[in-house]
């Protein structure tokens, strides 16, 4: 069917139900920063269907909250053996792989990692008990992650429905995941593809992504629903007014004189570059990084910042929740992303921070990667780099921050005309109401 013939309005689809479909997005996290599912929720929703988020609960947080166009209901995750330990980290340095240790720290990992995959594969199971016991069935459930991907998969069997497995990682190559030892790799690896291969539907965020998914899940990829950001004006022709940089670190920082602000925004966590833009920055003397985000590293990498010969000019900002991002977005800029080469994850993935500095007009530096290159090239939105090389990483900065005004200008104008064009988050939404067209709900 042409895709135009899915393209109908809001109004439209509502109308040839006879009830509202009801959609349960379970995700693995708070929902605090969760920007995709958020988009996500909120698109469905102003579709007509009645959506609800399954998410866990936190200290501080309500268990439910009625937001634009969804209701988020979050839910105590037990905890599943906890006694067993986790995989060591380095104190300094960014070895993934903990050689710097001794033959106890070895060992330790080694048992860790095991011992995470354990975790991982026990926890799906007692905590899809505990939603089974708390919300009543729905039409749809998607899922975000392998955990979830499991609830949703029982939950069918308990309720009924279809399942919709929006893959935003290979999970069995995402984080430590990727450094499991080989037998616990393939287990994970063997339950990740009987689950999508239960799947309605399996949606990713990217081309390339879409290409590595078929092989590992042994099914084909329903759609790629890029991780764009929402971008205002989509009809208008950007302005120079669109694309004038903020003032906000300026002044939250103090900033004096023609100071340039390189941003990083996301998860601090090992694999993002952060050793390797640390020193990027200590060879650009007019240059500031400002870290925003938080993440399991985030005390290790303060630590290690502060201990540098140019600390004052690192900055962090801590958590970002998803509203905020376009107004820090705005006051940079670059916004840097050299995501390090070290899982088959991180090559092959588009990070959300991309389009969320083109959606504002702010230029990027990325990494020379698969998941990344084609899009920066296409659309002519920043510099790449080799982003295990932090002289390379400052020479792509400083290519943009270097250049002349009026070249400055039209990169920025450049990087918002893209994402009004095909890079935002409203385009998107088309496909992922496609897949929910196709699957009759």
């Amino acid at each position: 069917m042409p895709l135009a013939e899915h393209r109908r309005s809001a109004s439209d689809r509502v109308a040839v139900r006879h009830a509202p479909v009801r959609v349960a997005i379970l995700i693995n996290n708070t929902y605090v920063a969760d920007a995709r599912a958020w988009k996500t929720a909120a698109s469905l929703g102003k579709a007509g269907y009645h959506v609800t988020v399954i998410a866990r609960w936190a200290p501080g947080l309500a268990t439910t909250e009625q937001l634009d166009h969804h209701t988020v209901t979050r839910i105590r995750q037990p905890e599943v053996l906890k006694w067993l330990p986790s995989p060591s980290l380095p104190e300094t340095g960014d070895d993934p792989h903990g050689r710097t240790g001794g033959l106890r720290r070895r060992l330790r990992d080694t048992i860790g990692r095991a011992a995470q995959a354990v975790r991982y594969l026990r926890m799906s199971r007692a905590w899809t008990r505990v939603i089974a016991e708390q919300v009543a069935g729905f039409d749809v459930w998607q899922a975000e992650s392998v955990i979830t991907l499991s609830q949703a998969v029982a939950l069918r069997k308990h309720f009924g429905g279809i399942v919709v497995y929006d893959a935003n990682d290979i999970d069995s190559e995402a984080g430590r995941m990727a450094r499991l030892p080989g037998p616990w790799k393939q287990l994970l690896r063997r339950h990740e593809r009987r689950l999508a291969r239960a799947a309605d539907a399996v949606v990713t965020v990217s081309d390339p992504y879409a290409q590595i998914l078929e092989r590992i899940l042994g099914r084909p990829v329903d759609a790629v629903v890029r991780n764009a950001a929402v971008v205002e004006d989509l009809e208008a022709e950007p302005t120079v007014e669109d694309v004038a940089r903020s003032d906000r670190f300026t002044r939250q920082f103090e900033l004096e004189g023609e100071q340039r602000v390189v941003l990083y925004i996301g998860q601090v966590m090992r694999g993002r570059g952060l050793r390797q833009l640390f020193e990027a920055i200590s060879l650009i003397d007019d240059a500031h990084l400002v870290v925003a985000g938080f993440g399991p590293d985030f005390e290790r990498y303060q630590t290690i910042a502060d201990a540098l010969p140019h600390a004052g000019r690192i900055h962090f900002a801590g958590a970002v929740s998803p509203a905020e991002i376009p107004a820090w977005t705005r006051g940079a800029d670059v916004s840097a992303m050299p995501v390090q080469p070290d899982t088959l994850n991180h090559r092959f993935n588009t990070p959300t921070k991309l389009y969320d500095a083109m959606g504002v007009g702010v230029p990027v530096v990325a990494s020379k990667l698969p998941g990344i290159s084609p899009i920066v090239n296409e659309t002519g939105c920043g510099v790449l780099c080799d982003p295990t090389d932090p002289a390379d990483v400052a020479r792509a900065i400083r290519d943009i921050i270097d250049a002349p005004e009026e070249e400055r200008t039209a990169l920025r104008l450049r990087c918002l005309a893209a994402a009004r064009a095909k890079y935002s988050w409203q385009h998107q939404a088309d496909e992922l109401l496609r897949v929910y067209d196709d699957l009759g709900v």
